[in-house]
């Protein structure tokens, strides 16, 4: 073989793995930024959080039983908590929350992230809006309601990003 020949092979096997080392750096770090960073808690500041971001207010009498916060690319806050049918009424008000509920039936598109299983409620009401905070910024309400009993709301919340 001549030295050209040899020049040749070394040079296509040097390419070969410098774009199989590439490749493989490339999609580690495409694997770690889609990864989503995920935190769930019911700590105060996370709870506030969420409702600004939402510009949701709860009730007194509310209790929180989860709040969830999943940024993969934009932010997005799941919460899930417990009221009565007055003050999910005072909540939805103060709140500015104006959609009217339709029935939901099963598969459900509101992520139960705490409470009851939504495929156990005798009836799930469903609604979303969406909240213009600011000038280019819109945010998505989804919310769920569990009629779960006569006196008790389970109510799922998920704000997000236009």
């Amino acid at each position: 073989m001549t030295a050209s020949w040899w020049a040749l092979r070394v040079l296509v096997v040097g390419v070969i793995a410098a774009v199989s080392l590439a490749g493989t750096g490339c999609g580690s770090i495409i694997d770690r930024a889609a990864a989503p960073d995920v935190e769930t808690s019911t700590s105060p500041e996370l709870v506030q959080e969420a409702l600004e971001f939402g510009g949701w207010v709860i009730p007194a009498g509310g209790k929180i039983l989860l709040v969830e916060r999943r940024i993969v690319r934009n932010r997005k806050y799941l919460i899930a908590l417990q009221t009565s049918p007055s003050d999910l009424d005072w909540m939805l008000e103060k709140s500015g929350f104006e959609a009217s509920f339709e029935k939901a039936y099963p598969p459900f598109l509101a992520e139960t992230i705490a409470g009851p299983d939504l495929m156990s409620s005798p009836n799930v009401r469903s609604a979303r809006d969406t909240l213009v905070s600011s000038p280019g910024k819109g945010t998505i309400r989804q919310v769920a309601v569990d009629d779960r009993s006569q006196d008790i709301r389970i109510v799922h919340l998920e704000f997000r990003r236009v």
